[in-house]
C-alpha cells in the first residue's frame, strides 16, 4: 500500500468518524459499498450490518437465557436450603443434627468424605458422622488461621498436611475440597475424589448459609447445658 493510498484512507476514516450520519444522508452509496467475506462473495454494507446485529441479538438472547437459568437454579437452591434448615432444626439432639447435616452435604454436593471439627462443643459422634474435637488455640489449628479469618467457604485444593489433618489416611485420594468456617465453633470440610468437583471461584452461598444454621443450632445448645449444670 502506497503512502498516498494510506493517507487517503486515513482522511476518509477520520471524516466518517467525525460525521457518523454521512451514510444516512447518502443511502444510494450504501448499495455500492461491499465488504469481503471469508466464507464467500463480497456482501454489501447493509448486509454486513444486518449480520452483525443478528449476531449481537443472538448473543444477548443467550445471555438472557443463561441469567434466567441462574435465577431458576438459585431459587431451587434457596428452597432446598429452607427445607434442610427446617429438617435440621427439628432434630432433638446434636448427634442426630450432625448425622443429617453430613448426609445432606455428601448428597447435595456429590462428595465422598466429610470432616466436622469442633472447638468447644463436646458432642458424641453419631454412626454416620466423623466429629473431631480440638481446641481453637491448638498449634495444629494455626495452619487454618487464614481460612477461619476469611469467614466464608473456600474451594479448591489444600496441601497434603492440611488434608492429612482433616481426612487422615483417606486424604490421599481427596483431589478437591471445600472448607467451611463456622466462626468460633469450628469448621466443616467436604472432600471429593473428583479434581473438578470443588474449584476456586465456585459459588458457596448455600454452604455459607448452612454454616450459619449450624452455629445457630450450637448456640441453642449452650443455654441447655448451663441449665442442666445449674
Amino acid at each position: 500500500m502506497s503512502d498516498n493510498t494510506r493517507s487517503v484512507e486515513e482522511v476518509v476514516s477520520k471524516y466518517l468518524r467525525q460525521n457518523p450520519d454521512f451514510l444516512e444522508k447518502q443511502p444510494a452509496l450504501l448499495k455500492h459499498l461491499e465488504l469481503s467475506h471469508a466464507s464467500g462473495p463480497a456482501i454489501s454494507l447493509i448486509e454486513k450490518q444486518v449480520q452483525y446485529l443478528r449476531q449481537q441479538n443472538e448473543a444477548l438472547e443467550l445471555q438472557h437465557n443463561q441469567l434466567i437459568q441462574v435465577a431458576a437454579d438459585n431459587e431451587k437452591l434457596m428452597h432446598r436450603l429452607h427445607q434442610l434448615t427446617l429438617e435440621l432444626m427439628s432434630m432433638g439432639d446434636l448427634p442426630s443434627f450432625f448425622d443429617l447435616l453430613s448426609e445432606a452435604l455428601l448428597t447435595e454436593f456429590k462428595a465422598d468424605i466429610l470432616n466436622i471439627t469442633l472447638f468447644e462443643h463436646k458432642i458424641e459422634a453419631g454412626p454416620k458422622t466423623p466429629i473431631f474435637h480440638i481446641r481453637r488455640d491448638d498449634p495444629e489449628m494455626q495452619q487454618f488461621q487464614d481460612y477461619l479469618e476469611k469467614g466464608h467457604s473456600v474451594c479448591g485444593r489444600l496441601n497434603r498436611n492440611k488434608r492429612d489433618f482433616l481426612f487422615g489416611n483417606r486424604s490421599q485420594w481427596v483431589q478437591s475440597m471445600v472448607l467451611i468456617p463456622m466462626g468460633e465453633d469450628g469448621m466443616l470440610a467436604v472432600g471429593s475424589s473428583d479434581p473438578a468437583r470443588f474449584y476456586p471461584g465456585m459459588g458457596t452461598l448455600f454452604l455459607d448459609l448452612l454454616a450459619d444454621v449450624v452455629t445457630s443450632r450450637l448456640a441453642l445448645e449452650a443455654p441447655q447445658k448451663q441449665r442442666k449444670s445449674a
